[in-house]
């Protein structure tokens, strides 16, 4: 393909005339593509080889068994996974130790703009039965934040609604009204909502950029819980205006306001050890980055260009439209030349956590379904390898759990079969020597150290490098390593809970069970014991069977396998536990797991607390009888809707629905009745009992 003919060279050389009005100092260029890349895979390759020599040797030291070989290869493909984890955190925390950026290999220094935007940028929130007061806090508290900027003018809202709830469908146009004339950003915040919510938020978007998004230069995505400070979409906007060739600049998250133990937990860690794998990523994968599908900027030409995702052949789950549509996208502007950047520096950026370990496993076994259609792009024509990468990675984030546990179960069996061999010491009638067994207990030791080692060491430097730095107050002062001991703890219990919960989605998958599209939990709900014990059932006796065969087995390698039984048998205390509310607020007093958020809360989310608390009730009213009683909300659901005519089917179907509500009451309708008459303006009070009259008179007539 002639490199001028391409969108990306195009782009480029359409800014050609703005050459003068580019900064330099915020390109997006780094030396030494070729060798990070060689670094990070060499030195995984090695690492793998080396561990699996060694397991090799443990192992065959006496003779290899066809189950053994299957233990070496499962360990092989799991050690190669940790390794590539174990580099990028080493390679971030030497970026992180020496302040260097992970893209130019330059002193690190804060983005500094140069002139006011010349672009015309939207942010984009796709929102299905979400509380309407948590989306709108969120969005005013970005836009108050942009405001202050100076920079407004650059920037629209828009909220995308696919909500089925009818109540929720009225609260949204509520609470946008509300935001609107509070914030006085009429015809600067706006709210649409699908008719038909095909293709789930990857088809919201692709109807948005349809309909809308040619007035607009770069998109910024956010999800229902996101926030961002204006400085930082500010920021996003001018690297993409100064950057012609980027497709997609995706800042990094930080989890943040839930109180529960569990939330608390990750939070403090993601905070920690988070930059740590940001840097390490974007070193190596530079502009061959990820898009994580919210709180990123992205040009809106090369969207609709490119991003237009394929239909899998096939029934769902593994085929049909795809669900983890972001490294999709992502792979398809690396595809058409764009580049795709992951940009640590770009604080600012936060998101929230579900509150408990189940609410957290139901996230993830959506995910598990649009990650394992990955499977099927990893050999599609026309992909760079790193996004081909980017899909192995998406597959294994899931995979790895499967081959974890065949991992340790083939060990069981193995040990189980070497207990019932009788040792030959003369395997041959013409040796003279007795071949003695070979003792490799400090090679095994050796070798589970190194694995561990792989697991934890990056995370241990994390936490040493902030108990030990400036800013240590900011997670708690001296209580940082109490934090970060009791973290590597509960990792390692919850550890062996998510390896089995996540074999059991990828074998759900596997198996042709796809999964459902509901809102994800946003508040401090806990876990009731009793619940968390149905949950978890199948696991504790898992491992209770497991332990008793290991224990019949082999003592020592009971001890060897009593971290993963213990996880597993004590599954449901440490879901109930690690829910609480209690407990949470508890360690904050504490303060344990404490983040800089909560130290010194940044001013957007501190309106988002504010606001937030200042909602009404959370409890949302019935959206038909608010329309019904209230004029004002009446006409604004009205003027919301498409300009249209009803068929004579619909017209019909409406009248009954009318004549059932006006009879038995709003109680009665169905939600899909109630759907049917939102879809259309509605009758007021005093028109349904007018109808209600006739009807009755009619009745009357035709009795007498």
């Amino acid at each position: 393909m002639n490199r001028m003919s391409d969108p990306v060279s195009k782009a480029v050389n359409g800014n050609a005339l703005n050459e003068d009005h580019l900064d330099p100092t915020v390109k997006l260029r780094g030396p030494g593509v070729g060798w990070r890349r060689f670094f990070l895979f060499g030195a995984s390759i090695l690492a793998t080889a080396y561990a699996a020599g060694m397991m090799t040797d443990v192992l065959g030291s006496d003779q290899l068994t066809i189950m053994e070989m299957v233990v070496i290869a499962f360990f092989t493909i799991n050690f190669a996974w940790i390794s590539v984890s174990f580099f990028t955190g080493v390679v971030g925390l030497v970026l992180r130790g020496l302040k260097i950026d992970a893209i130019t290999l330059k002193r690190l220094k804060p983005i500094s703009r140069k002139g006011s935007l010349r672009s015309k940028n939207v942010v984009v929130i796709p929102v299905y039965n979400e509380d309407p007061n948590r989306v709108f806090a969120g969005l005013r508290a970005s836009y108050e934040s942009l405001a202050a900027t100076g920079e407004i003018a650059a920037f629209d809202f828009f909220v995308l609604s696919d909500t089925r709830d009818p109540d929720i469908w009225i609260a949204e146009e509520m609470a946008w009204a509300k935001a609107c004339s509070d914030l006085k950003a009429r015809g600067r915040i706006f709210f649409r909502r699908r008719a038909e919510n095909t293709e789930r938020k990857s088809g919201n978007l692709k109807e948005f950029c349809e309909t809308y998004a040619a007035n607009y230069d770069h998109m910024i995505v956010f999800d229902a819980d996101s926030v961002m400070s204006g400085e930082a979409m500010v920021n996003m906007a001018y690297l993409m205006e100064n950057n012609p060739d980027a497709g997609i600049i995706q800042s990094p998250p930080q989890p943040t306001g839930r109180q529960t133990l569990f939330a608390r937990i990750l939070q403090f860690i993601s905070r920690v050890h988070g930059p740590t794998m940001s840097a390490g990523l974007s070193f190596w994968c530079m502009g061959s980055s990820n898009y994580w599908g919210h709180n990123a900027i992205i040009r809106v030409q090369a969207f609709i260009d490119c991003c237009g995702l394929p239909v899998l052949s096939g029934k769902p789950p593994m085929g049909g439209h795809i669900l983890s549509h972001d490294f999709v996208e992502a792979a398809f502007m690396r595809k058409a030349g764009w580049r795709c950047w992951l940009i640590p520096q770009l604080e600012g950026s936060w998101e929230e956590l579900p509150p408990n370990l189940i609410d957290y496993a139901i996230r993830d076994r959506r995910w598990c379904q649009g990650n394992m259609q990955h499977a099927r792009l990893l050999f599609a024509p026309g992909f760079r390898p790193l996004s081909r990468l980017h899909f192995f990675m998406g597959v294994m984030s899931f995979g790895s759990s499967p081959l974890w546990l065949l991992l340790l179960l083939s060990s069981t069996i193995a040990t189980l079969q070497n207990t019932q061999l009788t040792y030959s010491f003369f395997p041959s009638q013409f040796t003279m020597f007795p071949q003695w067994p070979v003792d490799r207990s400090f090679e095994m030791l050796v070798l589970l150290v190194f694995t561990i080692g792989m697991l934890v060491v990056p995370k241990i430097i994390s936490i040493l490098m902030v108990c030990l730095g400036r800013d240590r107050k900011k997670y708690g002062g001296v209580m940082v390593l109490a934090s970060g001991v009791l973290e590597t703890l509960y990792s390692a219990l919850q550890a062996p809970i998510m390896m089995m919960l996540h074999a059991q989605f990828v074998f759900s998958v596997l198996t042709g069970n796809q999964v459902g599209w509901d809102a994800q939990e946003r508040d401090d709900t806990g876990v009731p014991l009793a619940a968390a014990f149905k949950t978890h059932r199948t696991i504790i006796v898992i491992g209770l069977i497991w332990g008793a065969v290991a224990l019949f087995v082999d003592a020592a390698f009971f001890w060897w396998l009593s971290p993963i039984l213990a996880g597993l048998v004590l599954a449901p205390w440490l879901t109930h536990w690690s829910s609480s509310l209690a407990i949470g607020r508890a360690a904050r007093r504490m303060n344990l797991f404490v983040t800089p958020e909560e130290t010194e809360k940044p001013e957007e989310l501190q309106t988002l607390a504010r606001l937030s608390a200042e909602a009404p009730d959370a409890n949302v009213k019935d959206g038909l009888l608010r329309l019904i009683e209230d004029p004002f909300a009446n006409a604004l659901h009205s003027a919301l809707l498409p300009v249209r005519k009803p068929d004579r089917r619909t017209q019909i179907e409406i009248g009954i629905i009318y004549e059932k509500l006006a009879r038995l009451g709003v109680e009665s309708l169905t939600r899909d009745e109630k759907l049917k008459i939102l879809s259309w303006p509605v009758k007021p009070l005093d028109q349904i009992m007018a109808g209600k009259k006739d009807d009755d008179a009619k009745l009357s007539d035709n009795l007498a």
